[in-house]
C-alpha cells in the first residue's frame, strides 16, 4: 500500500519562486503537485525605503514577517550601496522558522520567534516578552495584516514600516487555473495566505458556477487560521489547518486525512 498522498493531485496556489520547495515536499510525499502560481512578487523601488533603511541604528527591534520580506529587504539594502552589516547592532524578529532560516542564510541571528508561526501570535507573545521593547522596524510587503501594528500602537511602542515588496495577483495563471478546475481532478487546493484566497477569487470570478462548485464542495487546506478567516469569509467550508502552520504541516495533516479516510 502507498502514501496517504499517493497520487493526489494537490494545487499549489503560492507565487512562483515559493512553489518549488512546497512542491518538492509534495513530490517526496509521493502526491502530484499542480503549480498555478496565482501570485507574483515586486520588489519595492529602494527609493521608497531608503531613508529608513538608513536608519536603521534608530531601532532596536527589527521584526520580519516572512521570508519574501526578508529577500526584498536585503535586496533594497543591496540598491541602496547597505549591507547586512547595518544590522549589527539591532535585535532581530522573525515571524516562523522559514523568515528564520532565510535570515540565517544572511549570517544574521534571531532574537524573537513565536511559538505559533503567525503574525497575531507574533505580536502577542512579543510584547508579552518585551513590554518596553524600544523602537521597532517592522519589514513586510505591501498587503500585510494589520494585527502587528495594531498591537504595538495597543501597547504604545514607537514603530515604522519598511514596505519592501507589493503582492499582485498573476493575471496570465487564470485561463491555466480554470483548465484544472474544469477538469475536475484536482484532489486538494492549497492556500498559503489570505492573498491567495483573494487571487483564486479574483481569478474565477468570471466563472461564477465553477467558481461556487470549488467553495462548496472542494478540500481545501490552509496554512494557518488567517489564511482560514479569509477562506470562510469567501464561502469555503471544506477547510483543514494544521496544528503546526508551515508547509510540512500541511502536508501531515492532508496525510491523516486521507490516511483516515482509506481506513
Amino acid at each position: 500500500m502507498g502514501k496517504p498522498l499517493t497520487g493526489k493531485k494537490i494545487l499549489i496556489t503560492r507565487s512562483e519562486h515559493q512553489a518549488e520547495d512546497f512542491a518538492r515536499k509534495l513530490e517526496e510525499a509521493e502526491a502530484v503537485p499542480i503549480i498555478v502560481p496565482l501570485l507574483r512578487l515586486q520588489k519595492r523601488e529602494a527609493q521608497s525605503s531608503k531613508q529608513i533603511l538608513s536608519k536603521l541604528h534608530e531601532f532596536t527591534w527589527v521584526f520580519f514577517t516572512s521570508a519574501n520580506g526578508v529577500k526584498f529587504f536585503f535586496e533594497q539594502l543591496r540598491d541602496c550601496g547597505l549591507n547586512g552589516e547595518q544590522l549589527d547592532k539591532n535585535r532581530v524578529a522573525a515571524v516562523g522558522r522559514k523568515t528564520r532560516q532565510a535570515l540565517h542564510k544572511h549570517g544574521l541571528s534571531v532574537d524573537f520567534i513565536p511559538e505559533k508561526y503567525s503574525g497575531k501570535r507574533m505580536a502577542i507573545e512579543f510584547m508579552k516578552k518585551y513590554p518596553d521593547p524600544g523602537p521597532v522596524l517592522l519589514v513586510c510587503g505591501g498587503l500585510a495584516r494589520q494585527d502587528i501594528p495594531q498591537q504595538l500602537e495597543r501597547q504604545q511602542v514607537y514603530f515604522q514600516k519598511a514596505v519592501v515588496y507589493d503582492t499582485l495577483i498573476n493575471t496570465v495563471a487564470r485561463d491555466n487555473l480554470l483548465s484544472f478546475i474544469r477538469e475536475g481532478k484536482l484532489d486538494v487546493y492549497t492556500f498559503t495566505s489570505p492573498s491567495t484566497v483573494k487571487a483564486f477569487m479574483n481569478l474565477t470570478s468570471d466563472e461564477p458556477e465553477l467558481q461556487e462548485k470549488v467553495v462548496s464542495e472542494a478540500l481545501t487546506v490552509c496554512i494557518g487560521p488567517t489564511t482560514k478567516e479569509a477562506a470562510v469569509k469567501q464561502g469555503f467550508t471544506n477547510i483543514l489547518v494544521p496544528q503546526d502552520y508551515t508547509l510540512d504541516g500541511m502536508i501531515e495533516q492532508l496525510a491523516r486525512y486521507f490516511d483516515t479516510e482509506r481506513d
